[in-house]
């Protein structure tokens, strides 16, 4: 099956079906696949034909969905760019995937034109939300094509789409998903949680990343629930007025949004206003603080899930209707399995620490033009190797202890970073940490904090080492403590440890 079978199987059982809300608009499931056919019969004109690769630059909007379903009927491969990244970002994403074309929302215009000036192979530029004189057509223009289009179907094993992921050191690799990966994490994220037919989702992630893709897109559209698009998270009241108003039951985000939600006042009144009965975290490590203040303000679960892009995302989830473990990312999803290895692949012994690995049919095809990368990252057996530090307890949950390149080596010791960024919470004045390991240049490497004060707050340096002494062994306690304005993060909201490392200065206060 791929992704727009899935969609119009939904379609043909309840074709007048809300399938997608945005600024108000109900989109019908069978306007969607109208929608669609007609984006494909533009693109097919324009020349786009199977196999090609096609970029999608532009915030939350249905248009996002339609092209991306238009580029599955022709066969061809969606490339989701980040609308943050620079024109030398993106030109490598471009030439690197052999784009020929992309469709771009007005405002990133500029940079898509300096990012593939010189590109041979870049062909087709449509301006979504705008006129432009230097593009070749807008996408109203697009949409007028009414023929019917060529229909060149994908199988299960052929690339839906192309994520380019922020590298730690040199250029990005290209994740290759299937439309297989996608559509069998959505079939498992759906057995696992069993949602109603009633369930209304809300897609504010920004969709170019395959947590809000897979969770709040091909999910809702596979399981004939409908999707609210909120194009930006600002102005944050408008989210809850959103979520009021079309009666959003079920939310996905990543920790720093249910952090917002448990802080803001206006939040508050709406406690028992709310239709929310389902939240999920995933994207990042959620703080056990984070949990607690949420739950707390709002009187529902929010369950912590475990995923990558390279799984399509979703591995692992703790269950509405089972046990919960908070601390842990639950059990994996239908269909996956999940081992701890050492770096010989070998198994580690139960309760041991070592690099969580995956198996199944949500791991990617590899990664694109780059088969020694693949063959690092994937067994001739298919695990994937993760590049996280986890246990599986006996009871079969998964904790995830660190990442492995944030793994700090003090005297021959490992220091978990999460560890020690979990005592660093528990004062009450901190809003934020993140721990990185320093050379000393002789091979061996001290551990350095870097801490953000609530609004309005103090931290006492002397108070936090305190409760480093108190809680963590004498090898673990941080050398130096930052105390910084801000933390650097991605586009949803994971620290990025790896500026902390290069760049202290542009963070601290």
């Amino acid at each position: 099956m791929n992704l727009l079978t899935a969609l119009e199987n939904t379609a043909a059982t309840h074709p007048r079906a809300t399938a997608l809300i945005f600024r108000d608009e109900k989109i019908s499931r069978e306007e969607l696949c109208r929608r669609i056919r007609r984006c494909a019969a533009g693109l097919a004109k324009l020349g786009v034909k199977h196999g090609d690769k096609f970029a999608i630059m532009m915030r939350n909007c249905p248009e996002f969905v339609v092209v991306s379903y238009a580029l599955a009927r022709l066969g061809a491969v969606a490339i989701p760019l980040n609308f943050l990244l620079k024109p030398p970002e993106l030109r490598y994403i471009l030439n690197h995937s052999g784009a020929v074309g992309a469709a771009v929302q007005a405002s990133c215009l500029p940079a898509i034109k300096e990012a593939v000036r010189g590109l041979a192979d870049f062909t087709h530029l449509v301006c979504c939300g705008g006129d432009d004189p230097d593009a070749a057509i807008t996408y109203e223009d697009l949409m007028c094509e009414d023929s019917e289009p060529p229909r060149s179907p994908s199988r299960t094993e052929d690339v839906a789409c192309i994520l380019y992921t922020s590298g730690t050191t040199g250029n990005p690799k290209g994740v290759m998903l299937t439309h297989g990966n996608l559509v069998s994490n959505a079939q498992a994220c759906r057995d696992a949680i069993k949602f109603n037919r009633s369930d209304v989702f809300m897609c504010l992630l920004p969709m170019f990343h395959t947590f809000a893709w897979t969770t709040c897109v091909v999910l809702p559209l596979y399981s004939g629930n409908p999707t609210v698009i909120i194009e930006s998270i600002q102005p944050f009241k408008q989210v809850a007025v959103q979520v009021r108003r079309h009666k959003v039951s079920v939310f996905i985000a990543v920790p720093p949004v249910f952090e917002a939600m448990a802080r803001v006042p206006f939040w508050r009144p709406l406690r028992f206003l709310l239709p929310l009965r389902l939240c999920v975290s995933g994207g990042a490590p959620l703080p056990m603080g984070v949990l607690e203040r949420f739950e707390d303000k709002f009187g529902i679960p929010l369950l912590e899930g475990y995923g990558l892009t390279e799984t399509s995302p979703v591995v692992s989830l703790n269950r509405p209707d089972g046990e919960r473990r908070p601390g842990t990312v639950g059990l994996p999803i239908p269909g996956v399995e999940v081992k701890i290895l050492n770096d010989d692949w070998s198994e580690v012994e139960q309760g041991g620490i070592g690099e969580i690995c995956v198996r199944g049919p949500n791991v990617m095809l590899g990664y694109f033009d780059d088969p020694e990368a693949t063959r690092e990252t994937i067994s001739a057996e298919g695990w994937l190797k993760t590049g996280d530090l986890g246990r599986i307890q006996r009871n079969g949950y998964i904790e995830i202890v660190d990442r492995a390149k944030d793994l700090i080596i003090v005297k021959g010791l490992n220091v978990y970073s999460r560890e020690v960024e979990a005592v660093l919470l528990k004062n009450q004045d901190v809003e934020e940490a993140a721990v990185v390991g320093v050379p000393d240049g002789t091979g061996n490497e001290t551990v350095k904090a870097f801490v953000v004060p609530k609004e309005g707050r103090e931290v006492d340096k002397s108070e936090l080492l305190r409760l480093c002494r108190e809680h963590l062994a004498a090898y673990k306690w941080p050398k130096d403590i930052v105390l910084a304005s801000f933390l650097p993060k991605n586009s949803i909201g994971k620290i990025l440890k790896r500026e902390l490392k290069k760049d202290t200065q542009a963070v601290v206060s």
